[in-house]
């Protein structure tokens, strides 16, 4: 006997004992025959997220990025075997299973318009196709952002194509985008993995990584999932971010990419240059054919840019009038080298061995010049007087560093699977000796003031842009380091069952991870320069040319060589800050062990997941502790054990081939971040008052109950109407608090620390849409609208003692916008690619500036960018682009308490961006 098949209408919670319930559960109608197969397009392009169905037995698979379906000991019968795929034509097999199982090859799917003859697979369209069609399979609640099959983003960089889809936006920093925020939550409260492996944050006190570290032209997909399963590590209430690296068996056939491009900033008249390149090969190995694939990618990029700014940083006296604020300039170069290697090897058709690398360094050289204006009695605008002037410097080189490696095996077995992961990564963040700050100051008797208010513009006499009348006060070097390492091992198994309604896959696993982080900084103080002899004291002696600040003029720059030939000739063992050189130093240490049990069950138009995972924690966190009154430095270290139940339910229901409905109750679980945890306590006493300051390793995690119920409908060809409403209740959210006044801090005037509130809650709902124009017969078919709204809104309590009687009020989440929206506009044809994209989101609680006066607190105002991206397909594998970043010039801007009260305002320009890319697609 032997399995075939006929061409039909082709357009029409411990390991052993979950493996005893498994074995329980077996039943003797199978027989032994599997059915393999690779869906692709009529010109063989693999296509990821194809469904592929046996309706009879309520069986479904989701071709990965490889194309490539897999079922498992199918009993003895005639079957239906039926592959959807949005912008295809249906294809429709019959499937005789008889005996021994067979390799059915390539499934080709031809177009679904009537005006294409192929499937899209390069362009907006490309990528779109394939991120809905993942989306679309997905148990539970999936945003994809996907390459094309030329492996380009449509976005230049991760950050900025994740901020193109619903529910999410980023944090910038010099308006370049760095970390995700999912529905609202702020980028500490999300995960990021790279293919299963969560990645170590190589900033000192957080967890939250930034994705502009790691280069584009290295990855071939990045999945957003927004509700969480068992078989998925804790650490995101919002959502986690899977970044999913290129293999070899993601093409078709050997595939090499070359990309070059120059950028411009106008902030900075000097060019950016950026280099990457792509290879993959599949070959033979031991007597196998097609067995073993390498993917190799590099990238090499410089941005060279700059921005200029004015904030107060709060400085208000909402009656008199502003304290102080301050001016700067900004020149900024930054390096990113990426590098990966990806092996897989498959000798048979059950058997999978693969490694994933990823290696990225990313430098960051910033000198930011700046004038400090500290009025002697606050002032509003257009008033003159008495001011000190602070010409000040900072340079510093910034080094950090990304560095994973996956190693792991899948194995087959009849309906047995299971697969056996190692995972490590490591990140750092190194700023070598270099300038905090040099000081320079001079007095004023009057004529000091300003105007504007978003913008302030500085009003001053003459000598104030002179070098002249400046004196150096003091210079603060500074030497900081900081490093985390994740380590882990897991092992999952899973069995499926077929049953006479319907298939049920149980599956469980366990993890074992160990997570250390270590911070070390020293700090130098030089001053008094008189008592050292040195006469050079005048900002004369140290002045540069004039700083080209836009918003007004500044004086002369400040040489940073000058200052570093300043500082060589001192001995710096002599200028130690003791305090300031341990205070911030520490090391915390976390061992996770986990393990879950879930069922997947499928029948007619419904899937269910159920499950839960355990986690449990050990934490040893070791500090500095310093009392200023006795001047005695003490180790303060302590110790954690804690578990969590995570519970989840994940479903979803087929109204129809189109229409899905789908619901989940699932659990987050977030730890504090390390800058809260660290155990560093300072004690000291001003004016016979003790004031205390420490970071708090008692904190509790994070926890959130999650509901998700929404609805999708898929176009036929290209396109899709959603809407998702959500809900999130927080326990234990964290906040900086002042303690002085209760419990053992009765007696003190001050006691800062961070502590957990109560209850949290955040809610929302998504709309989604996503058209491709057909049926015109002109050139409105080629055109591609996409839009996304989210609307989202929370409220928290923080709470503080004033003479023994407790208050509260109510805030916002921090990072959270009310309205975040998306609009792009395509216009696409063979040769020329064309979209005009827009992201707002609204104005958001940034910081509680002061815990007992809203009228403090801080918001980053509403921001709306436009950004263009125009291609040119030469000829076939051979494409020209130019992007323009920041077309509106937005700007950033945050005020206390409301828009007139300037906290910080930057500008950056437009950055534009010409290249060409080389493929053999």
């Amino acid at each position: 006997m032997k399995l075939t098949y006929q061409k039909n209408a082709p357009r029409s919670v411990l390991a052993c004992a979950v493996s005893l319930a498994f074995a329980a559960l077996a039943t003797p109608v199978l027989a032994d025959a599997d059915v393999q197969g690779r869906i692709t397009d009529n010109r063989s392009n693999l296509l990821t997220g194809a469904e592929v169905s046996i309706p009879e037995l309520k069986l479904r698979r989701t071709t990965a990025a490889d194309g490539r379906f897999h079922f498992n000991q199918l009993p003895a019968g005639t079957y239906t075997l039926l592959v959807n795929y949005l912008g295809a034509v249906p294809e429709t097999r019959v499937l005789v299973v008889a005996d021994t199982g067979l390799r059915l090859g390539d499934i080709k799917l031809l177009s679904a318009s009537e005006t294409l003859e192929h499937i899209e697979v390069v362009g907006q369209s490309g990528a779109v196709s394939k991120a809905l069609n993942r989306q679309r399979n997905a148990g539970g609640i999936v945003t994809v952002a996907s390459t094309d099959e030329m492996g380009q983003f449509p976005d230049s960089n991760v950050s900025e194509a994740l901020q193109r889809l619903a529910g999410l936006s980023v944090e910038r920093d010099q308006g370049e985008g760095r970390f995700v925020r999912v529905r609202g939550l702020a980028p500490d409260y999300n995960a990021v993995t790279y293919n299963g492996t969560q990645l170590a944050a190589p900033e000192a006190g957080r967890r939250a990584v930034a994705l502009d570290v790691i280069p584009s032209d290295l990855l071939e997909s990045v999945e957003v999932n927004k509700t969480l399963t068992p078989d998925m590590p804790a650490g995101s209430l919002g959502g986690t971010v899977e970044i999913k690296s290129l293999s070899a068996f993601d093409r078709s056939n050997d595939f090499y990419s070359f990309t070059a491009e120059a950028g411009y900033n106008q902030q900075q008249s000097k060019t950016s240059p950026k280099v990457s390149g792509v290879f993959s090969k599949i070959l033979d190995a031991a007597g196998e054919t097609d067995s073993l694939g390498i993917a190799i990618a590099a990238s090499y990029a410089e941005r060279k840019f700059g921005s200029q700014n004015v904030e107060t940083g709060g400085s208000w006296d909402f009656d008199d009038g502003l304290e102080e604020f301050e001016l700067r300039n900004y020149v900024i170069s930054r390096e990113r080298i990426g590098l990966a290697l990806n092996l897989d090897y498959r000798p048979g058709n059950n058997n999978e061995y693969y490694l994933r690398s990823l290696y990225s360094r990313f430098s960051d050289t910033e000198e930011r010049q700046s004038m400090t204006v500290e009025l002697a009695d606050p002032q509003f605008a257009g008033s003159l007087g008495e001011a000190a002037l602070i010409r000040s410097l900072k340079q510093r080189e910034e080094t950090q560093s990304i560095s994973a490696i996956v190693l792991g095996t899948k194995q087959t077995s009849g309906n047995w699977e299971w697969q056996l992961e190692a995972g490590a990564s490591k990140a750092d963040e190194d700023t070598p000796f270099s300038i905090s700050g040099a000081d320079f100051e001079q007095e004023l008797a009057d004529g000091v003031g300003f105007t504007g208010s978003n913008i302030l513009r500085l009003t001053a006499p003459a000598t104030a842009f002179l070098a002249d009348g400046y004196e150096l006060k003091e210079v603060e070097m500074g030497d900081t380091y900081a490093k985390e390492t994740e380590r882990n091992i897991k092992f999952d198994l899973s069995r499926e069952i077929i049953l006479r309604h319907g298939s049920l896959l149980l599956k469980s696993g366990v993890k074992f991870s160990q997570r250390e982080k270590s911070a070390a900084e020293d700090v130098w103080l030089f001053e008094d320069f008189d008592d050292l002899g040195i006469s050079a004291l005048s900002l004369s002696d140290y002045a540069a040319a004039n700083v080209d600040y836009g918003l007004g003029n500044m004086g002369p720059a400040i040489s940073s060589g000058s200052i570093y030939q300043l500082v060589s000739g001192l001995n710096r063992d002599d200028f130690i800050d003791d305090v300031e050189s341990q205070i911030n130093d520490y090391q915390v240490d976390e061992d996770i062990s986990a393990a879950y049990f879930m069922t997947q069950w499928e029948r007619d138009n419904w899937q269910l997941i159920t499950g839960v995972r355990y986690e449990h924690e050990k934490r040893d966190a070791r500090g500095t502790r310093y009392d200023d009154i006795n001047e005695e430095f003490s180790v303060n270290q302590q110790r954690s054990s804690k578990g969590y139940w995570l519970p989840a339910v994940v479903g979803r229901y087929n109204l129809s081939e189109q229409s899905i409905v789908r619901a989940a109750f699932s659990t987050g679980l977030v730890r504090p971040n390390f800058q809260q945890l660290a155990p560093a306590f300072i004690l000291e006493e001003d004016d016979d008052e003790l004031e205390a300051a420490f970071g708090n390793p008692d904190l509790k995690a994070l926890k959130s109950n999650n509901l998700d119920l929404g609805i999708e409908h898929y176009a036929d060809k290209l396109g899709v109407l959603s809407a998702m409403l959500f809900y999130k209740q927080i326990d234990n959210f964290i906040y900086e608090a002042d303690l002085a006044g209760r419990g053992e801090y009765a007696n003190f005037a001050k006691a800062e620390t961070y502590v957990n509130g109560g209850k949290a809650d955040l809610y929302g709902l998504e709309l989604n849409a996503i058209h491709k124009v057909s049926g015109f017969g002109n050139a409105l078919d080629n055109l591609l609208i996409s839009a996304n709204l989210t609307l989202t809104d929370s409220t928290a309590d923080i709470e503080w003692f004033d003479d023994g009687t407790l208050f509260r009020r109510e805030v916002a989440l921090p990072s959270q916008s009310d309205k975040t929206a998306n609009l792009s506009l395509g216009y696409e044809t063979d040769t020329i690619s064309l979209r005009l994209a827009a992201n707002y989101k609204s104005k958001y609680l940034a910081e509680v500036g002061d815990v007992t006066d809203a009228a403090y607190d801080v918001y980053s105002d509403d921001h709306l960018q436009l950004d263009f991206t125009g291609k040119w397909t030469i000829r076939r594998g051979m494409q020209l682009y130019f992007n323009v970043i920041n077309l509106s010039d937005e700007p950033y801007y945050a005020y206390t308490g409301r828009k007139p009260y300037n906290f910080q305002y930057e500008q950056y320009g437009r950055t534009f961006v010409l290249g060409v890319q080389i493929t053999n697609w």
